[in-house]
């Protein structure tokens, strides 16, 4: 009888998360061969984000699948802008989960401001995922032109 390449699939994928969970308990350990310690993985912060700069405002832009308006809060604070959120995973009555890599994460991100800016005029559109927040330039911050008067 033959075997199709596909009833390989599942012992495979069950081994696979078997060895990505291990690497997650050892990473940090010493190397028991004595060598140096086993180097951590870096986490990237999450949510991803880009800060952006126009003559007239700071704009950064965070990556947020999976958020809707109520699950994300934006405040100014002191020198900084935060962005706090969670995002849920809800499992719908009835359903099983089989896998999960889109975790349900709550999230405090800190993003020094690169300058001064208007607190008061700070707005933020949450649009297919991107959360775009828009810190207008503090006016005395702004560019200004100076009349030259010749004498």
């Amino acid at each position: 009888m033959l075997t199709g390449w596909t009833d390989f699939d599942e012992p495979f994928r069950a081994l696979d998360l078997l060895q990505r969970r291990l690497d997650r308990v050892f990473d940090g350990l010493p190397d028991p061969a004595g060598g140096e310690r086993l180097r951590l993985r870096a986490r990237p912060a999450w949510p991803a984000t880009n800060v952006l700069e126009t003559p007239e405002a700071f704009v950064v832009k965070a990556e947020v699948p999976g958020l809707a308006e109520g699950d994300v809060t934006v405040s100014v604070e002191e020198d900084a802008l935060v962005l706090r959120g969670e995002r849920k995973a809800d499992v719908p009555e009835g359903y099983r989960v089989h896998l999960r890599e889109r975790a349900p994460v709550a999230f405090t991100r800190t993003l020094p401001l690169p300058g001064r800016i208007d607190a008061d005029a700070v707005s933020a559109t949450l649009i297919h995922g991107v959360l775009t927040v828009t810190l207008p330039k503090a006016r005395e911050a702004l560019p200004r032109q100076i009349a030259v008067k010749a004498v």
